[in-house]
């Protein structure tokens, strides 16, 4: 290879190497470029994708709360009514009426009620004007080209009532018809009702709906295009195609790849990128709930990748021509530079050969560098891993003490409760001592009086044994009834004062036992103050817990987040170990190659 080298002439000898040089450059150029091009290309259909489908999935829920929105209105109004005794059939038919004149989307208004559920005169009003034979309250309006004409729901073209009716009934809650066609002023049109049900009592009474037509919808569905080539569905909440590209497809149940549908069932908005028989397609999924109900649909937008691509691939044979160009240039330039005087070639040779001593030396520096960032970030990884199970460990810790804060919180809130009960008590027992002190002082009154009246008797007794004795024999038998009287007297005496010093310390007692629950009270009250504070305090202290709990749960994600970007910052610094190894080499590359001019520089220069 080396005697082959040594026969080329001079000139072959500067512009192959060069050459070389030169189309490895400009290649990796290109390829980097293009590289950057197609992701750059994704990452703006994906963030235009996403907000067309946010925008237009907003415009058409929008359109469809509306009529949800006013039935609910409507509904409450006379679900009051019914409630208040006020409801008038004329009266809810005009409200009807009313609400169809308002909006010239909605194609007709309605209500239907249970059996004698609006006002219990269903059999009075059989038969008559606005009603059919049952008597059951069921207006209808609807709109027939310019005017609106007034039926019954059941008549001879609907003699059943049918889903629409008993799904909301049943289930007691508000719901939006499944998207079905009808024939509406001789035109085939899509359409949907808005149903609001009336529960009273967790008993439904009737129904208030209207009907919209979804051509709006599918203007707007159509309209939902990043891209000419793009495509949108409007999907409803069983899968059935509301609107899309095809009218073929309009009122059936979907059909995707399998990894779509799990995306549209789980609610959640997101794309992703599938394969078709006709090539990769970028795949945009909207989903949006209908007012406040349970269901949801769902905007989806497929973009073919040849579409989102274009401008890339132009751009990739706009610098295929430039490159190649640039090539030729540089074929003509080191074509003439060769021809050129040896000095200049010497002096070619030698700046290559500073060049490469300068590559080498910034190559090696750049692995280094990239060995110690390598390094720096296996620690990092580490410190941040054991971070990580240190936070895990502090969070275990704070749940607990969340979790006993709470219970402690509650213990005291219940011994505030049972102080507050006890303090209860005690005011109830000196209430009753006080009573029993009344009582008690009522009472001595009431021996002070025995004891006057004993004390009286004596007296009597007394002055009648002295009259006893002055009567002599007539007065004997008298003195032994006077005699007992005294004796009884004097013994009623003293046992009202027994009574009454018992008495007396029965009250001295009872104010002491006043005055201990007054005491035993004000504790109470004190003491429940206190757990008052200390429960009101343990729920700050629970609140707190929580609040901190969350935070360092946070935190413990942001370092998650750290320890993934320390371990990618780790694996480019591994592509930039490898990256500085193949740009060494080609630098050693270089220099043999500025050897050998410079090995051909001196053999010219000898001959």
């Amino acid at each position: 290879m080396l005697h082959k080298l040594k026969n080329l002439s001079l000139t072959q000898k500067i512009i192959i190497p060069i050459t070389l040089v030169g189309f490895t450059v400009l290649g990796s150029i290109s390829w980097f470029s293009t590289h950057s091009d197609f992701e750059d290309a994704k990452a703006v259909a994906l963030s235009d994708s996403l907000e067309v489908a946010k925008t237009y999935s907003h415009q058409i829920k929008n359109y469809i709360d509306k009529p949800f929105a006013q039935t609910e209105i409507l509904g409450r109004n006379l679900s009051a009514q019914v409630e208040k005794g006020l409801q008038s059939r004329e009266r809810s038919r005009l409200e009807l009426l009313e609400m169809l004149k308002g909006d010239p989307q909605y194609l007709a208004t309605w209500s239907a009620w249970e059996p004698n559920a609006f006002d219990g005169q269903d059999a009075k009003y059989a038969n008559q004007e606005f009603h059919e034979k049952s008597g059951r309250h069921y207006p209808w309006w609807i709109r027939q080209n310019d005017n609106i004409i007034y039926k019954t729901l059941l008549n001879e073209e609907t003699p059943d009532l049918g889903d629409w009716y008993f799904k909301p009934i049943q289930s007691k809650k508000s719901v939006l018809v499944e998207p079905y066609s009808d024939v509406v002023n001789g035109k085939k049109i899509v359409m949907t009702s808005a149903v609001y049900t009336i529960v009273k009592d967790d008993k439904a009474l009737g129904i208030v709906g209207v009907d919209i037509s979804l051509d709006k919808v599918k203007n707007l569905v159509a309209e939902a295009k990043p891209y000419p080539d793009s495509k949108s569905y409007l999907i409803s909440d069983s899968l059935m195609i509301v609107a899309g590209p095809s009218e073929d497809e309009m009122m059936k149940p979907l059909q995707t790849e399998s990894q779509v549908e799990a995306l549209i069932k789980s609610h959640k908005a997101g794309s992703l990128e599938v394969s078709t028989p006709t090539g990769n397609e970028l795949v945009t999924v909207i989903p949006f709930t209908i007012y406040n109900l349970d269901q949801k649909w769902t905007l989806l937008i497929r973009t073919p990748e040849k579409t989102i691509l274009a401008k890339a691939y132009t751009m990739l044979w706009q610098q295929g021509l430039f490159a190649l160009v640039g090539f030729g240039i540089l074929l003509g330039t080191v074509y003439l530079a060769a021809r050129g005087s040896s000095r200049q070639i010497g002096s070619l040779s030698e700046n290559l050969a500073k060049s490469s001593v300068a590559i080498s030396k910034s190559v090696q520096d750049l692995n280094s560098t990239g060995s110690n960032l390598e390094n720096s970030s296996s620690h990092a990884s580490e410190s941040i891993m054991g971070t990580a199970a240190s936070l895990e460990e502090i969070t275990s810790r704070v749940l607990l003490n969340t979790e006993n804060a709470k219970q402690a919180a509650t213990l005291s809130v219940d011994s505030a409760s049972l102080s507050q009960t006890g303090r209860i008590k005690i005011n109830n027992l000196i209430e009753t001592l006080n009573t029993i002190e009344s009582s008690s002082k009522r009472m001595e009154e009431i021996i002070g009086v025995i004891d006057d009246i004993a004390f009286q008797t004596n007296l009597l007794a007394l002055n009648a044994s002295v009259e006893a004795a002055r009567a002599g024999e007539h007065g004997k038998g008298f003195a032994v009834v006077a005699d007992a009287v005294r004796s009884l007297a004097q013994r009623s005496a003293t046992s009202a004062k027994d009574i009454s010093t018992l008495i007396n310390t029965t009250v001295r007692q009872v104010k002491d036992g006043a005055q201990a629950g007054k005491e035993n009270g004000e504790v109470l009250e004190k003491m429940s103050l206190s757990i008052e504070k200390v429960a009101t305090l343990n729920q700050e202290i629970a609140d707190a817990s929580e609040q901190q709990s969350s935070g360092i749960t946070e935190i413990g994600s942001a370092v998650n987040e750290l320890d993934r970007l320390i371990q990618t910052n780790a694996a480019l610094a591994k592509q930039v170990v490898l990256n500085a190894s193949e740009i060494h080499t080609q630098s050693s590359v270089m220099s043999s190659t500025v050897r050998i001019l410079s090995g051909n520089k001196q053999e010219n220069v000898k001959t």
